[in-house]
């Protein structure tokens, strides 16, 4: 129950992309009072700008933004919360995050991470004691990160020990880098403890509540940040914490599940937030080429600066169908969306920062200059690339998750073949499967004729995808987990492919909701979307079968590691001591 897993298959989940989803009409007008609600005290309390210079949002616009109910949006009624669905959340993230970078990290820390893991695994005790607060103005905060473990966040060396006199796991150990940690009240903690497996002790990762008023709980001072320098960030220390029995979050041994839970629920969270952002600055740029004049005419009259804002209104438009359709499945409840909020993540966020980037161009020496915005939009979008993830790992999370599969199926195919008399219906389902995608593409369901027109492109996609995916996996082998650089060109097809698929299904809708020019915009943008992403995917896939360039990359970047930088010639100028 996946949109992009089967893809890899080449295979298209009807089901799961038609009809497009919308928002529930009672959480739409909901939305829309909390959407005025917030714009109007954006407008009279918040300064950006202050927030910024300062390194700090003022305790009493988080406060203010509380009283609305936003930082409980998640949180069910019966814990005092807003009890939205997700298809809510993400549009309630995008709002947020049109107002400021800063409000936008800590709304995200709080709601999307820090106290997920007590929504999705505590138990009702746990829910009933923390849940109401953290709806209702206390914060969270989500501790994983340390200063040997980044991406690998199973070498974590934080540790917990029990103690049966205490009755209590005992907590030692820092982590870094922990958004809202100055003055978070509440953090959920992994750490490493020893639990038995196969009648021998080992060390698994386990989580834990702990508040900030337990003795031994401490913070460092806030980090100076390139960005988002209002939200805090900071270190967070344990030194001999007494952490109840009770506020070990699921099983002994079970924290890194728990972790990755929690991730792949909180990158959707952040893919909205850069709708969000590039919603605003859209809008920023917009005005500045209408206002700015050049050569006796507004610089929106000349094509390139036209070029430039289409593109940003046509990645808008596919960044809110690629976030929506998988907010949807997560309210499905029984769906894998790991990879889509993953691809989310990687595409929006990256596409986010091309947008600042051509705006901070549109606006000339100005996008370069603090007295404007641009440079902070800029500042501040860099940072979701890395984020819960960064982009790199996160491609070769979506590709290795989507070739499992695959793989799968070659594995017992290989064993089959070492007995074919016996396992004679295995091979000739798998060879009708192969056949099957030679002769024909997968089908789509029945569009608008106007988008059918220019739908053929998702269902060759698709069908190139696999058999990429399967000479691919024949070609490296086991090998392939090591091959990145291949790997990285799959995740991304794949994401094109989602983006591809999504938009399809929105302008569906969108044509068939009525006539006129909005009816007709949905055809024209989908137009374009389509024949872009088609395009892409394919380059893509043929440098997959097709990639000299790649061992010379290798040998190039072995030599630039091994102090070679510079041209022939020269010494590499080092600016700070190794």
């Amino acid at each position: 129950m996946s949109v992009c897993r089967p893809f890899f298959l080449g295979h298209i989940a009807n089901d799961l992309l038609f009809p497009y989803p919308e928002l529930d009409p009672d959480e739409a007008e909901t939305l829309g009072l909390l959407r005025d609600s917030m714009r109007r005290f954006a407008a009279e309390r918040i300064d950006s700008v202050r927030i910024d210079e300062e390194a700090r949002i003022p305790p009493d616009v988080l406060q203010g933004l509380a009283e609305m109910g936003i930082f409980g949006v998640l949180v069910p009624a019966e814990y005092d919360g807003f009890g939205a669905s997700t298809a809510f959340y993400t549009r309630v993230f995008e709002t947020v995050a049109t107002i400021d970078g800063s409000i936008v990290v800590t709304f995200g820390a709080h709601q999307s991470i820090g106290l997920k893991g007590i929504l999705l695994f505590g138990t009702d005790d746990q829910k009933r004691r923390f849940l109401p607060g953290l709806a209702n103005g206390k914060f969270a905060a989500f501790a994983l990160t340390e200063p040997t473990s980044g991406s690998d966040a199973a070498s974590i060396r934080t540790r917990a020990r029990w103690d049966e006199a205490r009755g209590a796991w005992i907590l030692n150990g820092s982590k870094i880098w922990i958004t809202n940690g100055g003055f978070a009240d509440v953090f959920t903690v992994f750490a490493q403890t020893q639990v038995e497996r196969d009648g021998r002790a080992v060390d698994r990762i386990s989580a834990f509540i702990v508040p900030r008023t337990l003795p031994g709980v401490s913070t460092g001072p806030e980090e100076h940040k390139l960005g988002i320098r209002g939200s805090s960030t900071t270190e967070v220390h344990f030194e001999d914490v007494a952490v109840p029995a009770e506020n070990l979050l699921g099983e002994p041994g079970g924290g890194f599940k728990i972790a990755m839970e929690i991730l792949n629920s909180g990158r959707l969270g952040l893919a909205a937030g850069c709708v969000g952002g590039a919603k605003a600055v859209l809008a920023e740029a917009t005005r500045a080429a209408t206002e700015r004049e050049q050569f006796g005419r507004a610089l929106a009259e000349f094509e390139l600066i036209q070029k430039s804002l289409a593109r940003m209104a046509m990645d808008i438009y596919a960044m809110e169908s690629m976030v929506h359709t998988a907010a949807a499945l997560v309210d499905r409840g029984d769906t894998d969306f790991s990879i889509e909020s993953a691809v989310c993540k990687i595409h929006c966020s990256e596409t986010l920062w091309r947008i600042v980037d051509d705006a901070v161009q549109i606006a000339g020496g100005m996008g370069y200059m603090r007295a404007y915005p641009w440079e902070r939009h800029l500042r501040d979008a860099r940072i979701n690339q890395i984020f819960e993830g960064t982009n790199e790992i996160l491609r070769l999370y979506a590709a290795l998750s989507g070739l499992e599969e695959p793989g799968a199926n070659l594995k017992a195919v290989a064993r089959a073949l070492r007995d074919p008399i016996k396992q004679m219906g295995l091979l000739t389902d798998y060879a009708k499967g192969r056949a099957r995608r030679a002769l024909s593409k997968p089908e789509l369901p029945e569009l608008h004729p106007d988008i059918a027109a220019i739908a053929d492109s998702l269902p060759e996609g698709v069908a190139d995808l696999a058999g990429t995916v399967e000479w691919a996996l024949r070609r490296h082998g086991r090998d392939i987990v090591e091959r990145q650089l291949v790997l990285e060109r799959l995740a991304d097809a794949v994401t094109w492919l989602y983006r591809m698929a999504t938009v399809l299904s929105r302008a569906d809708a969108g044509r068939r909701s009525g006539e006129g020019i909005e009816a007709e915009a949905h055809v024209t943008r989908a137009r374009w979307i389509v024949d872009d992403a088609a395009q892409r995917a394919r380059r893509l896939l043929a440098a997959v079968r097709s990639n000299l360039d790649d061992e010379l990359r290798v040998t190039a970047a072995e030599v630039v590691a091994n102090g070679g930088a510079g041209l022939p010639g020269e010494t590499p100028v080092r600016s700070h001591p190794s």
